[in-house]
């Protein structure tokens, strides 16, 4: 029988990110693609919700009720680690890619280098001009490949997205949901794996190295 297995991706992607990983598994999986507000076929934002709580209820709504080992990329992975905070009778493991949990290195230099870095695409978001804020910002978090590579479609979903990454902030920058108060990531009691890749952004090792050093038996 196919394991379920849970996948969040991350801002401005939808589930189409996970085809490669899923093809690639060893083992017969029964993926569980979760998408988050305003993309793919996820229900739109609502403005008057914090996007992540909003996140989190569609996460729970496509989630069998057994718990479930759950992957998360960015600003999915976050949202999988609220998910093993709050809901942890949901999740069975928790593999972190690339988190982007900027509040964990918070007052550093390597999180205000960050913090110094998204500002550029802010101030292109700002002054109306979307196209570019998307540029600014693919060309800083993306996988490396050139943005005038990128067909044009995909682009297209990247433009009328680039508001929604805003929307995430009062998660990764502020905590709102107060996941690294005193206690609260050491109390996670599921296997957890944190990834980095060869060629994240400078504050992905350090978000990395602070998360792994509060869960216990992290990887």
């Amino acid at each position: 029988m196919a394991r379920p297995l849970g996948f969040i991706h991350c801002g401005l992607a939808d589930a189409r990110a996970w085809d490669g990983l899923i093809d690639s598994l060893a083992m017969d999986v029964d993926p569980v693609l979760i998408e988050l507000p305003g993309h793919g076929t996820a229900e739109d934002w609502d403005e008057s919700r914090d996007f992540s709580d909003q996140a989190v209820e569609i996460a729970l709504e496509a989630l069998p009720p057994d718990p479930v080992p759950i992957i998360g990329h960015s600003l999915g992975a976050v949202i999988a680690l609220r998910l093993a905070i709050e809901k942890f009778y949901r999740v069975s493991s928790l593999v972190m890619i690339e988190p982007v949990f900027f509040a964990a290195v918070k007052g550093t230099d390597v999180g205000d280098k960050a913090a110094r870095d998204m500002a550029s695409y802010k101030r292109k978001l700002g002054s109306g001009s979307p196209a570019m804020a998307a540029r600014t910002f693919f060309e800083l978090w993306g996988n490396g490949r050139p943005w005038d590579e990128i067909p044009e479609d995909i682009r297209r979903y990247m433009v009328d997205r680039i508001g929604l990454i805003e929307a995430g902030d009062v998660l990764l920058w502020e905590d709102r949901p107060e996941l690294l108060r005193a206690g609260r990531l050491e109390e996670i009691d599921v296997p957890v794996t944190l990834v980095e890749g060869a060629k994240s952004h400078p504050v992905v090792p350090a978000i990395v190295d602070a998360l792994g050093r509060r869960i216990k038996g992290a990887e």
